[in-house]
């Protein structure tokens, strides 16, 4: 298998959209079929966000992130993307019910994670853009760890900019973020790694509320011109955590987010306040994840800016054991 560490250097970066080695958790990739890949990535033993929790499980968005490297690296390799095209993510699914399982309540994080990969069908391309559908299947030498997929279009440097316009500029003036929710009170330890400000739960209601805040400091959330659909999700895991101990009686520091679906219609702005809004399902539809995970919660997100919504989807939480002591050491 090709040594990832060997291709992926200062230059390459743009093609993961990332802003410092460490942040790169590829390992190696390797072509199976005309459109399908091995990747495996490395699973960092302390990180500051991804080890952030008090569950000494892997996470789940450290797994999505690894889904979001090996695809458009296996793109540019595999499939003919533009290195220089810009990623933008139209829909993201995952279930990933392993890491919330009996079984990975003991024993030491494993090393590396294997990614099998499928480009789906023919890319369709139209003027600039290409769209492009990654499937992934995702495993440890211990087991299957569950599934991930994400719909994106891959487009040129000016389309971007044309689709962007004068809102790029709002990158040069971001609202001030506002003061961050406890940590505990959303499954984190530190504060730096919370996106949430003036969450407000109605039990009675089932429903949370809660401002979207853009840590400034954080390498692992920081945004580009616009807010990342990976700061979303996790906006949605906390609000999910922080109104489940309200609404459904299960703490933050015993939820875990297992599943999502989500779609993102625009842009979320730098420079404009941002809300984020859930609503808890009176029944959860486990979608095969049942057996394993009876616990199982479900919860409808929106993310509202300017008078319209510009993401939403459905969560699914589980119940898990706690770690001693908690999670959230700096990276080795």
């Amino acid at each position: 298998m090709a040594s990832v560490e060997d291709r992926v250097g200062a230059g390459d970066l743009p093609v993961l959209d990332r802003w410092a080695l460490p942040e790169i958790f590829l390992t190696g990739v390797r072509k199976t079929d005309e459109q399908e890949y091995l990747a495996t990535a490395g699973t960092p033993k302390a990180h500051a966000y991804f080890t952030d929790h008090q569950t000494e499980r892997i996470d789940p968005l450290f797994l999505l992130e690894c889904c979001r490297q090996a695809g458009p690296y296996g793109g540019r390799e595999f499939i003919g993307i533009d290195p220089e095209s810009k990623f933008l993510l139209h829909s993201c699914s995952f279930r990933l019910p392993g890491p919330a399982s009996p079984d990975a309540a003991s024993g030491e994080l494993p090393a590396e994670i294997t990614l099998a990969v499928d480009a789906g069908g023919r890319p369709h391309s139209r003027a600039g853009a290409r769209k492009v559908s990654y499937a992934f299947d995702l495993t440890i030498p211990g087991g299957h760890l569950g599934t991930a997929r994400m719909d994106v279009r891959h487009v040129s440097h000016d389309l971007y900019g044309t689709l962007r316009g004068r809102r790029g500029a709002a990158a040069a003036h971001p609202v001030v973020p506002a003061a961050p929710a406890a940590p505990h009170l959303v499954g984190r330890t530190r504060a730096s790694n919370v996106v949430l400000a003036d969450v407000v739960v109605d039990a009675g209601r089932s429903e949370a509320r809660a401002a979207l805040r853009l840590p400034v400091d954080n390498s692992s959330l920081r945004s580009y011109d616009h807010v990342p659909a990976m700061v979303l999700i996790e906006a949605a895991r906390q609000l999910c955590l922080g109104a489940s101990a309200r609404i459904s009686g299960a703490a933050a520091e015993r939820t875990m987010l297992v599943a999502a679906d989500f779609s993102f219609h625009r842009f979320v702005e730098l420079d404009a306040p941002a809300v984020v809004r859930l609503t808890a399902e009176t029944r959860a539809d486990g979608h095969g994840m049942t057996a394993a995970l009876p616990e199982l919660h479900s919860f409808q997100v929106e993310f509202e800016q300017d008078g319209e919504v510009a993401a939403a989807g459905r969560t699914w939480t589980t119940s898990v054991g706690t770690a001693a002591p908690a999670g959230g050491r700096e990276m080795s």
